[in-house]
């Protein structure tokens, strides 16, 4: 796209949804979990978002980790409760898929952000990053994201530091795929220094959007642009590796752009 222009920040997937729903940008990428909060005007929407549309699943297997510093000596999120554990928490940003489904999985506990802060504790909104050297210092015991994996900054940090990643119990991961669309998954044994054995968990995909008075031409040519590019877009990315073309229609909760459908339906990806 000739003139196109391209932002990009880690855990701000929440805005863009109401970005390409309000017209100032055309395209976004999003989790299908947020996805399907737009089209319900769910949190963190205010409304309805009716002007977003579906064009092609990007990669899938965004898992929820839930890392804690094995120094706090938790074993599992029931102990959290249990012990009204004076917890330091990261989510990341406010808003984000990963903050959503991360205060999804404590509600889901029995533990809210006010209990968390009656025992002593505190609900961090920060990056990754910035996370991660909270934790090095002794200041976090815990940060909660939505990632592929492995994810590089905590393999790196797992040098310096020991974390245990916690499991998430049968019944909650079916009540949090009911309540956000993800699907069950696991993080396999070595995925992470600190995994020797595989750790049960939900896993969310990423959708790219379009705004839906982007005319049917245009997207026809993006979608097609990008299913005769997929040898090249395997190599660009390890999160894009996987991507094959029978996937690229499954957008979750969001209608399809009829462009997008188009190309699908030319393509027999679609009846």
């Amino acid at each position: 796209m000739p003139g196109a222009a391209i932002t990009y920040e880690v855990g701000l997937d929440g805005a863009n949804a109401a970005i390409v729903d309000s017209g100032r940008v055309q395209l976004g990428l999003i989790h299908s979990g947020l996805g399907q909060m737009a089209v319900q005007g769910e949190y963190p929407y205010e409304k309805k978002l009716d002007n977003v549309r579906g064009i092609s699943l990007v990669y899938s297997n965004s898992a929820l980790h839930f890392v804690v510093n094995a120094k706090t000596g938790l074993t599992s999120l029931e102990q959290i409760k249990q012990q009204k554990y004076p917890l330091r928490v990261s989510v990341i940003y406010r808003g984000s898929m990963m903050e959503i489904a991360s205060k999804a999985v404590l509600e889901a506990y029995g533990i809210t952000y006010r209990d968390i802060e009656s025992w002593g504790g505190k609900v961090y909104f920060r990056a990754l990053q910035p996370s991660l050297e909270l934790m090095k210092d002794d200041r976090l015991d815990a940060i909660s994201l939505v990632v592929q994996f492995p994810e590089t900054n905590l393999n790196e940090a797992s040098l310096r530091q020991s974390f245990r990643l916690l499991p998430l119990s049968e019944q909650v991961i079916e009540r949090i795929n009911q309540q956000l669309g993800t699907y069950k998954s696991e993080i396999p044994a070595g995925t992470y220094r600190f995994t020797p054995q595989a750790v049960a968990t939900f896993s969310d995909s990423a959708i790219l959007i379009g705004y839906a008075g982007m005319s049917d031409d245009l997207v026809y040519q993006i979608t097609g642009a990008l299913f005769r590019n997929i040898a090249y877009l395997h190599t660009v990315h390890r999160a894009l590796s996987k991507l094959q073309p029978p996937d690229m229609p499954q957008v979750g909760h969001l209608p399809l752009h009829p462009g997008a459908a188009r190309f699908y339906r030319e393509a027999s990806l679609l009846p």
